[in-house]
Order: structure tokens, then C-alpha cells, then sequence
């Protein structure tokens, strides 16, 4: 699947074709179909995400079977207010294609269209449109997930990535098949001793640097941010309500954080705009050690 960037946000994709008939005598041009790629972790309809941040659109272009004519380009504009904010046009010479979008959300709460157009050779088009809401994170429910265990580069029996909107822990192999999923990954530091940071992170793409599912070969690496807290574990213990870890996590800005130690409260907020709180409960230290977690996050 090929990459390119695309305004406020970057492009993965694949490719399709166009057709197009009438009558054995007179053919005429027929469009080519495009259609929302449906996935948990996809846009495929009108909907409301948090300012600043990030989602994901998947497009397919299916050619029309009559005409033969291949697709020519992809445009993808967002209008806001009336006023386009952003229009790029993508050429292809393919006879399929099927893309993946990531987009970052307006910065401010509001409503914009997105409109997905893809162009044969003939000129004939076909077009999607998306409307989406920016709204600002506030109070409410929250998610919590206690005792997870994140085992650390060298670990072969425990996975090293976590899925804050889950739950989940994830070996490197099941973390690539879910990259979208992946909110921060645990090692063990030659400098920094226990470790949590983002899948972009720098250092964290030296440390998982090996084999098939290495972080380098990722197409999808959640920048999610960090920062120390001085929450105790008691007031840890007494959170109930997303409006109090929107508070604390607020202007999270590292990638990583190092020399964790027991009872600690970090925080962290995700590439969607979901703000919460880690505590380190157990620490095993070595590159084969592993680390052990409670979490509290927007749902």
C-alpha cells in the first residue's frame, strides 16, 4: 500500500479502474463507483470527534464495468464555514484503488464537509461526503482497566502494547494487525530503566527494531502524548468522572516517559482527543521484566 501526505493529515493507498458503455453502437461513458471502507476503527459516517483530533476515512473505487477507462486521480477537499480549508488532487493511472485518510479534526468546535472524489480518463466522476463535527472534550463517563501487564522488548511471553479504548495488551504481531488500536508500548531502557511511550515514538522504534512487525514497518503510529502528575495513588483510587483527568492530562506534549516507579500517576492523552491517567502497580525490571498497570480513560 503506497503513502503520501495529505493536508492535516497523510494518505495510504492501494488503486481501481473505470468503465463505461451503452449500446454495442454508441457506447456512453458510465461512472465508477466509490464507497466508506467500514472498520471499528474508521469514519463511515456523519460524526462528532473531539478538536485536534485524529480520525480515519477509508475510501474504494470500484470501476465502472462497461468502460474500460482507468482512474485518473482522487480529490479530497474540507470545507468549513463555507471556505475551503484544504484541496489536493492525487493522479493515478490504476484500476483500483482503496485508501485509508488520516485526518486531523478542526482546532476549534464546529461543522465541516469532506467531499471524496475519484475521476476516470473519460472525466467521469463519482463522489462521497462526510460530515464531520468538532466538539471540545468535557466531563462524563470513564473506563478502567486494572492490573494489566505490559511485558517489556525481550519478553516473549507477554505483549509490550496496550489498547487504552479496550483494554487490550497486544503482542507485537497482534499489535500490528491492530495498529490503530495501539495507545502506548512498555520497555525496559538501557537509560531509562521502566519506560511507556508512544508507537511514533523515537526510541521506541529503536527498541522493537526486529523482524516483520518492527515499529518502522507500522503504516499507522499513534502520537500519543505523555506527562508526570503529582496524583497520589488515594486520588487515583477516588476518580470517577472524566472531568477531573481532562484536567490533569491536559497539555500532555512527550512521546515517552522514563525511570517509572511504583505508585506513579502519569498522564496521557490520545491521537482521538481521549484524556487519562496510568498508575504503575508492579514493576519486574530487565529488558525481560514487565510492568503492571491500572488505567483510567474517557470513554
Amino acid at each position: 500500500m503506497k503513502r503520501i501526505l495529505f493536508f492535516l493529515g497523510a494518505i495510504m493507498l492501494a488503486s481501481v479502474t473505470l468503465l463505461t458503455s451503452c449500446t454495442e453502437d454508441d457506447p456512453v461513458d458510465l461512472p465508477p463507483t466509490i464507497s466508506f471502507l467500514t472498520a471499528d476503527t474508521l469514519i463511515s459516517a456523519n460524526s462528532t470527534v473531539y478538536v485536534n483530533a485524529t480520525f480515519y476515512v477509508g475510501i474504494n473505487a470500484v470501476a465502472n464495468t462497461t468502460s474500460g477507462s482507468k482512474i485518473q486521480s482522487l480529490r479530497v477537499v474540507r470545507i468549513s464555514n463555507n471556505q475551503v480549508i484544504g484541496d489536493q488532487t492525487f493522479p493515478y493511472d490504476d484500476d483500483n484503488l482503496s485508501v485509508v485518510i488520516s485526518f486531523v479534526a478542526l482546532p476549534e468546535t464546529g461543522t465541516e464537509n469532506i467531499e471524496f472524489t475519484v475521476t476516470d480518463k473519460d472525466g467521469q466522476s463519482a463522489k462521497k461526503n462526510l460530515q464531520i463535527t468538532t466538539q471540545v472534550v468535557s466531563g462524563g463517563e470513564i473506563d478502567s482497566w486494572q492490573q494489566k501487564i505490559l511485558g517489556s522488548w525481550s519478553n516473549t511471553t507477554i505483549g509490550s502494547s496496550f489498547g487504552s479504548s479496550n483494554g487490550n495488551v497486544y503482542k507485537l504481531n497482534e499489535a500490528f494487525a491492530n495498529q490503530a488500536l495501539i495507545d502506548f508500548i512498555y520497555w525496559w531502557g538501557e537509560t531509562t530503566d521502566a519506560t511507556i511511550g508512544a508507537p511514533n515514538d523515537g526510541n521506541a522504534a529503536l527498541v522493537f527494531n526486529t523482524g516483520d512487525y518492527k515499529l518502522n514497518n507500522w503504516t499507522i503510529k499513534n502520537a500519543t502524548k505523555f506527562k508526570t502528575t503529582t496524583v497520589n495513588s488515594a486520588a487515583f483510587d477516588a476518580m470517577t468522572d472524566a472531568g477531573d483527568i481532562i484536567d490533569i492530562a491536559t497539555g500532555a506534549d512527550q512521546t515517552r516517559i522514563g525511570e517509572l516507579s511504583l505508585d506513579q500517576v502519569i498522564a496521557f492523552v490520545t491521537v482521538s482527543g481521549k484524556h487519562g491517567l496510568i498508575r504503575v502497580k508492579n514493576i519486574v525490571i530487565n529488558s525481560n521484566g514487565s510492568i503492571t498497570i491500572d488505567v483510567k480513560v474517557q470513554k
